[in-house]
Formats: structure tokens, sequence, C-alpha cells
């Protein structure tokens, strides 16, 4: 049943464009990823589905009685209430009757599992990521019919991320979201909307079809311009010929000699970014000696940091909220003093640090004026110089964009500014905080292919997984008790390593757990103490459909085994990488269901020899 049809949608912003005679048709219940470059205006669609902004033209027939519930990119919240107050919004305009004791009660479990550690604090006082997370639990308590996402997984780390996904999976409403993360673009939605030249493109299907989609179309979109080219030249060439030598009809041949030019200024250029790297390299760029890391007064986030960095080593810095990944690179830039330890550089190495927050930027300075530190006309790289539009044209920006303000701008679009002011500084020791918020695919896809290049070092804290996966070469875990570990490769090889572990570290209780109550039933015989504890109903019926359960699980584990010796598979990364963590996760499934048989089968012969020897009498 269709919940929206929307024609002839039109939208401009002066000058530019960004939807033109535009069509969507969303269905209940279907999940839809929006793509599109940065700038061709996702977030600007996502306010006329919201309803905070009109179209110019076309119309749009709703179900009747639609509810709406939207998440920008920056929400804007009553700062005099807590953030409890803010997601218990959300749950009391929802359609469920609940008790206000209720209401309190889904609000406090989702902002926990969104890592909001502290529901009272007030808007005014809470950080922006604190801010987005209330905000995001409110529009997911709010049952709606159609739920708008705006960069959801913004600010939130990867347990959680993992969390919304599932979330997002089993609501009933449909969904419409943009993110830049593509594994979860993959993992949640069913169709993808690509919004290209004003109009809308629906693809069917996950981001992976969607891909492989584009890359057709582009090959023939490549075949269809090298035709035109070739039309252009043989035209080109007519024209140069003299009067007497040109055939009939000229008038005609000039106008699309005129066309064929003006479709050549129209062909969209790819962003070509080079990362200037200063001064030779020495063999050592940084080493952490004994670091201990944190704020005064208070225990080290990370404690005895001791690694030493070379030439090409890309380092993923992952953990929760508030393990401290952001303060390692402050203190790693000398931002933060370090609590212990020492931070000691190369005698050559230069550092760059991109913030989370993209500081660096006047909001009120045109995106010419913010080209570079000094303004003029000018970009001096190294030796070579080169006019500011110039330099600007390689980070997408048009002669058009020059005198636009940099507080109208995406978040995509200010990053790409602030990666043609920052990059024009020598460096081989490379910081990024978050740097994929807000990047469209085009741009993560140069971002990625620039660091692996990259000849200097890298801390990079994203919660991008992909991402990680293919610029990484090692990944340093920070769990947020004040320990550390680095592991080589990237987020996929990590992941499948923590899963193996937790396994194991299950596996080791639950036996540890079955010889203690082996011995403790052995002790019960002979010495007839207290009985010992009684199989619960849960257990008694695990032990019902354990065999089955099993063998579902076996089966799982063949099927992934079965994928990892595929040589298909073997060969291709992404799929190699699902099927490593899907085997460990059918490992630890299957590990998990034999350990726990294990554990109440002896339970159970404990509890049943004591009965049959006399239950405790003498």
């Amino acid at each position: 049943m269709p919940l929206l049809t929307a024609r002839n949608l039109s939208l401009s912003y002066g000058a530019t464009v960004l939807l033109k005679d535009a069509e969507l048709n969303l269905q209940r219940g279907e999940k839809v990823g929006l793509v599109g470059v940065n700038g061709s205006g996702k977030s600007t669609l996502l306010r006329v589905l919201a309803g905070s902004e009109t179209p110019d033209d076309g119309e749009m027939a709703w179900r009747s009685d639609r509810r709406v519930a939207f998440l920008p990119q920056v929400p804007e919240l009553d700062e005099s209430l807590t953030l409890r107050q803010v997601a218990m919004a959300g749950a009391t305009s929802s359609r469920s009757a609940l008790e206000p004791f209720e209401r309190e009660l889904r609000a406090e479990r989702t902002l926990g599992r969104l890592g909001v550690d502290d529901p009272a604090l007030l808007v005014r006082h809470a950080s922006g990521g604190a801010r987005r997370r209330a905000a995001l639990a409110a529009v997911l308590l709010e049952e709606p019919d159609l739920l708008l996402l705006d960069e959801p997984t913004n600010h939130l780390d990867m347990a959680t991320v993992a969390w919304l996904e599932t979330w997002l999976r089993q609501l009933p409403c449909t969904v419409v979201l943009v993110t830049h993360d593509r594994y979860f673009l993959d993992r949640v939605v069913e169709r993808i909307v690509e919004i290209r030249k004003g109009r809308l493109w629906s693809w069917p299907g996950r981001f992976e079809a969607w891909v492989a989609g584009r890359i057709a179309q582009e090959e023939l979109e490549g075949r269809i311009e090298r035709n035109r080219k070739r039309l252009l030249k043989v035209e080109l060439e007519w024209l140069g010929r003299t009067p007497q030598a040109r055939t009939g009809k000229s008038k005609a041949r000039i106008k699309r000699i005129g066309d064929l030019e003006e479709a050549d200024k129209k062909v969209e250029t790819r962003m070509n970014l080079q990362v200037h790297q200063g001064v030779r390299l020495g063999k050592t760029i940084v080493e952490l000696r004994d670091l201990n890391v944190g704020y005064p007064g208070a225990s080290p986030l990370v404690a005895g940091l001791d690694m030493s960095l070379t030439r090409g080593q890309r380092i993923g810095i992952v953990g929760p909220n508030g393990a401290g990944k952001t303060t390692v690179l402050r203190t790693l830039v000398g931002e933060v003093s370090p609590l212990g330890g020492q931070v000691k550089t190369g005698i050559n190495t230069r550092s760059l640090y991109i913030d989370q927050e993209r500081s660096g930027l006047d909001p009120e300075a045109t995106v010419k004026e913010s080209a570079t530190e000094a303004g003029g006309e000018w970009v001096r790289i190294g030796d070579q110089k080169t006019h500011v539009v110039t330099w600007l044209e390689r980070f997408l920006f048009a002669s058009h964009d020059m005198p636009q303000k940099v507080a109208t701008l995406s978040g995509g679009q200010r990053f790409r500014l602030l990666l043609a002011r920052r990059l024009q500084q020598p460096m081989n020791l490379l910081l990024l905080d978050e740097p994929t918020n807000d990047l469209d695919f085009e741009t993560l896809a140069v971002l990625e292919e620039a660091l692996r290049d990259y000849a200097g070092c890298l801390f990079v804290v994203s919660h991008d997984r992909c991402f990680l996966d293919r610029v990484c070469t090692a990944m340093l875990h920070i769990p947020g008790d004040g320990t550390w570990e680095l592991h080589a490769g990237g987020y996929t090889e990590w992941e499948a390593r923590q899963a193996r572990a937790a396994a194991d570290k299950a596996a080791a209780e639950s036996d540890a757990r079955s010889t203690a109550n082996a011995s403790t039933a052995a002790n019960a015989a002979r010495e007839r103490p207290a009985a010992p504890p009684k199989p619960t109903l849960p257990e008694t019926r695990f032990l019902d459909g354990v065999d089955e359960r099993i063998e579902q699980a076996e089966a799982e584990l063949a099927r992934c085994e079965a994928l990892l010796a595929d040589p298909a598979v073997a060969v291709d990364r992404e799929r190699l990488a699902e099927a490593t963590q899907a085997h460990a996760k059918a490992t630890a499934s299957s590990e998990h269901l034999y350990a726990e048989w294990e554990r109440i089968e002896a339970k159970t012969e404990a509890w049943q020899t004591w009965r049959a020897e006399g239950g405790g009498r003498r």
C-alpha cells in the first residue's frame, strides 16, 4: 500500500536546481536509502518529506492519517529540557497507550542503548553528540508511519550502530535514511533512491546492487560520452573548413556543435585529492612510550600506551563512546598533556589534525575566502603556485560556488573545503577524527584511495566499518577500562577475532562452571550436604529443544565453511570479510549451545544422583 506518491517535484535555491520534475513513491514498511553527491539535495528532500520545506512545484499525495518523525543532522531541542525528557517526548506521542512510568522506562532503556550515560543532564549542558542521541531516541520511540533519518550513525560507536541496524530492520514503519556508512546501508535498506541532476532514480535491492547498477550505467554513459566527443571532433573539423568546402544545412550543424560543446562543459569532474607530505620522512615518525592518556584528577582513559610507528602505517582507533579515542588524538598533537609517559616525534615529523567538528572555517566567509589561511588569489603547494579557483575545482567546487557562504554549505561540502584549506600544509603524520561524517560515496572513495597511497602515518577515529576495512593496516582497540590492544588488519578481521575471543571465554567459563558443578555433585554424594541446585524450568526446556538448535547451528556453520572454501569468495575482499564474520558468529553460537548443554546436563545429573541416593537423608 502506498504511503506517498509524489510527482513533478521541483525545488531551486537561486541558480542551484536541487529537484526538477522528480517523482517518488514510498510503500508502507519499506526501508529506503537516499544517496547522492554532497550538495545534491538529500537533506533538502528529507525536509520536504518532513513538511518543514515546501517544493516550488509538484504534488505530494499522502495517506491521510500519516505520522512523520524526522531526525535532522542538527536537531533543534528545547535547552531547558533534560535528555530524558527529550526521549520521553517521543514515547509520549507514540500510538502505544503507555503509563507514565512505562514511557520513562522505555526512554531510559533507549537512551542507554544509544550511549547516553546521564539522562538527567540538561540539553544546554550536553555535547552535540549527546543531544543527537537523545533526539534519535525520541524519533525511534515515536512509532511514526514514516521515519526520516539524516546521518543517524553520526556520534554512535560500533556496538550502538549494530543495535540500531537491528532496531530499524524490525520497525514496521517506512524508513528513509541518508547515511555515509555503507555497511549500515547495505544491512538496513531494501531499495536505493539516488538524487542525480535533480532527478530521483530508484534501484531495487541493497546498496551492493545499486553499486553494480551504477557501474553498468556509468559504462553506458561512458560509451555515449566517447561517441559524443567523436561527433564533436568531426563537426569541429567541418567547421574549420573553408566556407566553400562546407555542405548545406550550415546553421543546423553549427547549432549542433554549440549543443555538443555546451554538453562538454557539463561533464562532471572527479575530486582530485593529493596529500602534500612535505619534508622527507625519517625511519620513525612517532613513538609512544608508556603513554597515559586522560585528564588531571581522574584515572587514565588509556594507560601504558606503547608503540612505534613507521611510514605507511595506518591505525584505526575503535572503542565505545567516552573511551578516550578523541583524547588520544588530541594528546598526540599536544592539545592535551599526557598524564604520564611520552610522545616522541621524529625530527622531520609534521602533523595535521582535522577534528570532528571541522573547526577552522568562518561560517560568514565565502568559499573562495576560506580556501587559504591568508586569503588571496593564489595557493602555494611546495614550489608550485595554483590559482585559488583552480585549486578549489579539484575539490568539486565550481566557479559559481565561490561567493557562497560557509554557513550555507552541507556537511560534506564543508569537509571538502576544509580539506582544500588544510592539505596545503606539509605533513607526514595525519590525524583524522570521524572524517567520513557527511561525505558522499564518491568523496569517500577518493579519500580512501588517497589515504591508501599516503606514505606517512595515519591515526583515524571512525565508526565507518567499510572505511576502516579499506584504509587501515591495524586497529587500536580502546575498550574504556584503561587498557588497549593493537591488532593487525582492518575492522572485519578485528571483529572476527573479538567474536572468537568472546566464544573462547564463554566456553572456558562454561567449562569452569561444569567442573565446579560436577565437583559439588561428587562431594554431595559422599558427604550428603545440602541439595545441589535443581535445574530451572527454562533449563529443562532448553534441554527439550537443544538437539534441533544444535543441528541448525551446525548447518549454519557448514554453510559458512563452504563459503570460505569457495574460490570466488576467497578473491572477493568484501565477501570474504562477511563470510569470515559469519563463520565466527556461527562458531560462537555452536560452542555456546554445546557448553550450555553440558552445563545443564551436569546440573541435572547431579540433582538426580542426589535424589537417587537419599536426597540428603543420612
